[in-house]
């Protein structure tokens, strides 16, 4: 059995990876609500049971009169993310690799292929709906007449996104970031965990994570170097709770501590209070979120392991 989920699709269905179910949400800003800005966000999920695979995206799109179609940008970029991953997982596994035979090309190969197909699927939508008149004077605004030209040689600017993926397997914990959001783990001890601030194994020949230049946005060029991506066995690492928010969340908050704050929050509600009550509360949890702090669209997605 094999299932996605979007908010398109199934903004209410769970899913079950074994000891692992899989959610998220995402809501219209505040701010843009008063200012009838639609959501730039965008999450999807896709499970196999079969497989035992379960993997998570969330995106941002830029939202200003440059990136004008960063709605769409955000939506194929969650979705070609889940669907990439999940092609290279399951060709993996059924090839037999191990952990240490396939970290090297998902270090160095994976972003490339990511940005790649995000581009491909981007030209696919401009092909099919080209700019209009109006999206075009919108973008010129106030710019500079070159502008324009430098947007008929790299159209992508116009769908502008960033993207946290996480990947789960029976053997290891794969994180992708581009861009702006965080991606929380927490711990069997609580202890709540940043992957790409520090190696959770320091061992040269254990490296966990690999980080490289970051940018803002899968739209530029040769974006696939500033990809942040974390590589961990399932002996290095070990999550009850992995969470990917857009930056509307962490925007939301005071201070560092505030937000990490959130990880043991909902550990504790999905614990005590299960999986059916955080599903009735999660959007309305996220509105009152973004209407007392940042006013941004937020997204959150979440993988959260059963407590046996």
């Amino acid at each position: 059995m094999k299932v996605v989920g979007s908010l398109s699709d199934q903004q209410y269905i769970s899913v079950d990876r074994r000891n692992w179910l899989i959610y998220g949400a995402s809501v219209r800003g505040a701010s843009h609500e008063r200012e009838h800005i639609s959501n730039q966000d965008s999450i999807y999920w896709r499970y196999s049971k079969q497989e035992d695979i379960g993997i998570l995206s969330v995106a941002d799109g830029h939202g200003s009169d440059t990136y004008f179609r960063s709605k769409f940008g955000s939506n194929i970029a969650a979705k070609i993310a889940t669907q990439t991953m999940f092609r290279f997982i399951t060709q993996c596994h059924s090839s037999s690799n191990t952990f240490s035979s396939v970290r090297d090309i998902i270090r160095y190969s994976i972003p490339r292929i990511l940005v790649k197909n995000w581009n491909n699927r981007v030209t696919s939508h401009i092909n099919r709906n080209p700019f209009t008149t109006y999206e075009l004077d919108k973008f010129l605004g106030k710019k500079d007449p070159s502008s324009k030209d430098k947007l008929e040689r790299h159209p992508q600017i116009a769908y502008g996104s960033t993207l946290l993926t996480v990947a789960v397997t029976k053997d290891y914990f794969l994180f992708f970031q581009i861009g702006d959001g965080n991606i929380l783990v927490v711990d069997e001890h609580r202890n709540v965990i940043a992957p790409f601030e520090k190696n959770i194994n320091d061992s040269d020949d254990k490296k966990s994570v690999v980080t490289l230049n970051t940018t803002d946005s899968l739209c530029m060029e040769s974006s696939w170097l500033r990809f942040k991506v974390g590589i961990y066995s399932i002996y290095d690492l070990k999550p009850r709770l992995i969470l990917l928010t857009t930056d509307g969340y962490y925007n939301s908050f005071k201070d560092e501590t505030g937000f990490r704050k959130i990880g043991t929050d909902y550990l504790d509600i999905l614990d005590n209070y299960g999986q059916q009550y955080i599903q009735s509360k999660l959007e309305f949890l996220l509105k009152e979120t973004s209407q007392k702090g940042s006013g941004d669209d937020i997204t959150l997605g979440y993988l959260y392991k059963i407590n046996q």
